[in-house]
């Protein structure tokens, strides 16, 4: 008999401290879980924008976290909670890395590529007002070239739009498909291509 009492209340005693042992953890876990929140918030913008692949994982992760805290398991979300705050801070970090790669990318070839189309436009005006086109460039060949010029100069105002709006990516994919049309159209219109337009 005595047996019996002196195990249910050694099961109750276990018991109780499981719980004294849990809500001890519930605090740093809930702590922990709001300083991830703040990383994951405060990176999540710049980590959506330059590293899109990786921004998913940051909500995957506090979703794991709060769930795991959710159903009891302190630990588990203390621990998680921490290794998100790691990454978020990680992703980052790497995400300001490739927003100045781009930003410089970007100068370079905002910087080179208006010159470009001067010199495009300033050939295509001569040769407009030329009676006679120069030997090497037959009227369809110069066609092409008013046309190349007209997609050229409307691809690069879109790739600034998109520059002043803060997408480098969208603006540089633009700016690549300029640089394309560009050494075309210098080809056909018998101008030297830069070899900043051949890469």
């Amino acid at each position: 008999m005595y047996r019996h009492i002196y195990g249910f209340i050694v099961m109750i005693l276990a018991a109780a401290m499981l719980a004294a042992c849990g809500s001890r953890d519930k605090e740093p876990a809930e702590t922990a879980l709001k300083a991830a929140e703040a990383a994951v918030n405060t990176a999540k913008a710049e980590v959506s924008k330059y590293l899109p692949d990786q921004a998913a994982a940051l909500d995957a992760g506090l979703a794991a976290a709060r769930e795991k805290f959710n159903k009891g398991d302190y630990k588990g979300a203390l621990s998680d909670a921490q290794a998100l705050s790691a990454k978020a801070n990680e992703l980052a970090s790497a995400a300001a890395a490739k927003k100045a790669e781009l930003s410089k990318a970007w100068e370079e070839v905002s910087t080179g590529m208006p010159k470009v189309m001067e010199a495009i436009k300033s050939r295509v005006d001569i040769l407009s007002q030329s009676k006679k086109l120069p030997a090497g460039i037959t009227a369809e060949k110069f066609a092409e070239a008013k046309a190349g010029l007209e997609e050229m100069t409307k691809q690069w105002t879109e790739a600034t739009a998109a520059s002043t709006g803060g997408n480098l990516s969208d603006a540089l994919a633009k700016a690549t498909a300029v640089k394309k049309k560009a050494a075309e159209v210098l080809t056909a219109l018998n101008m030297p291509v830069p070899e900043a337009l051949k890469s």
